[in-house]
């Protein structure tokens, strides 16, 4: 990878986003860095919470085999992202006031803006991750794993901007202001970055690494995911009525937006489990699995009904329900291995890479 030209361009963008980022916040935060530090529980919190749902939505623990692809993914969203974001945001700012007036550009600059320029830049690091990772990644779980990531990663340093801001706003800086903002963003941070990537992440993967798709089909499948996030963050930065219908209209682009995206992960699962029950029916035509255990694994249900059924057989003396787990998780990762052995194996020139890519 560090031979990579793309890899070096990615290690450029990090250092120029992070400098980039610096500049602009740093004397905000010499002015503000009490309030900030109070707020800071809030972007914690927003990592914790949807970087868990994100593990959570991985149902058959496709991350463990894609791990250091995520780690990258979120670094370009945190450190790449914001800084570039906020350069070009600023100055699209002055375009739209010198071609609208400054009260179009009030209202509108954020849904004009934001949209193209934020999803550009996190698209674009979905895009090199995706690339440098080609042979380890290529279904839809995995582009909605890396977008994920990426778009968490510009939400929690996001999040941490708006709360350094949040005492310019007022003439009398209270940490409050901080606490405020960095609630309401994590209350409505389920329908943000992290959830607009991911779906722009699911036509990006896929688009780069499905060469043997035609290239109107990878281009028709990458343009009508990455265009659904750019719609809906379009639609949360369009401006809202100041009377009461605008939390009402909050709550429904939220409903609709997480509608939306529970729809499209749910056929991401499907395929998933269609993936995983391919790839262990390989592996007993081999002859190196059983046919029973692995077929326990497809769905936390039946992973649950297996281990309960191993309690009863086993009595008292046997195995806990945590070592049940751990060797469920240890077959899962195994048939993940195997099925990244099965994909990247013409790609994969020597016997010490595919035990490498195979793992233990």
């Amino acid at each position: 990878m560090r031979r990579s030209p793309v890899f070096w361009v990615y290690c450029a963008a990090l250092l120029a986003g992070a400098f980039g980022l610096l500049y602009q916040l740093l004397p905000v935060l010499v002015l503000t860095w009490r309030d900030s530090l109070a707020g800071a529980p809030f972007v914690v919190l927003t990592f914790v919470v949807f970087g868990g749902l994100l593990i959570h939505l991985d149902r058959l623990r496709a991350h463990v085999w894609i791990g250091r692809a995520l780690v990258m993914g979120f670094l370009w969203g945190a450190l790449a992202g914001p800084g570039i974001a906020m350069w070009a945001n600023d100055h699209n700012l002055e375009v739209i006031k010198n071609l609208a007036g400054d009260a179009f550009a009030i209202n509108w600059q954020a849904a004009i803006s934001a949209p193209i320029v934020e999803e550009a830049i996190k698209g674009l690091g979905v895009f090199t991750v995706a690339w440098l990772w080609r042979t380890l990644l290529w279904r839809p779980i995995h582009g909605l794993l890396l977008g994920g990531f990426t778009g968490l990663g510009f939400q929690v340093v996001e999040n941490a901007t708006y709360e350094a801001n949040a005492g310019l706003q007022s003439a009398q800086p209270a940490a409050t202001d901080a606490i405020l903002v960095g609630a309401l963003r994590f209350v409505t941070g389920i329908t943000s970055h992290w959830m607009l990537t991911a779906l722009a992440g699911i036509g990006i993967v896929q688009a780069v690494a499905r060469s043997e798709w035609p290239m109107a089909k990878r281009v028709r499948v990458f343009v009508m995911f990455y265009l659904l996030g750019v719609l809906f963050h379009f639609l949360w930065d369009s401006p809202q009525p100041q009377d009461g219908l605008a939390i009402v209209i909050l709550i429904l682009r939220m409903a609709a937006a997480l509608l939306i995206f529970a729809l499209i992960y749910s056929s991401v699962v499907r395929g998933e489990r269609r993936w995983f029950r391919s790839t262990i029916a390989t592996a007993v035509e081999r002859g190196i699995a059983p046919a029973e255990e692995p077929a326990m694994l497809i769905t936390r249900r039946t992973r649950r009904m297996a281990r309960t059924a191993a309690r009863q057989a086993f009595g008292p003396g046997g195995p806990t329900r945590r070592d049940l787990l751990r060797r469920q998780y240890r077959l899962i990762d195994w048939v993940q291995g195997f099925g990244t052995y099965l994909h990247a194996a013409s790609r994969v020139d020597t016997p010490v890479k595919a035990m490498r890519l195979l793992g233990p």
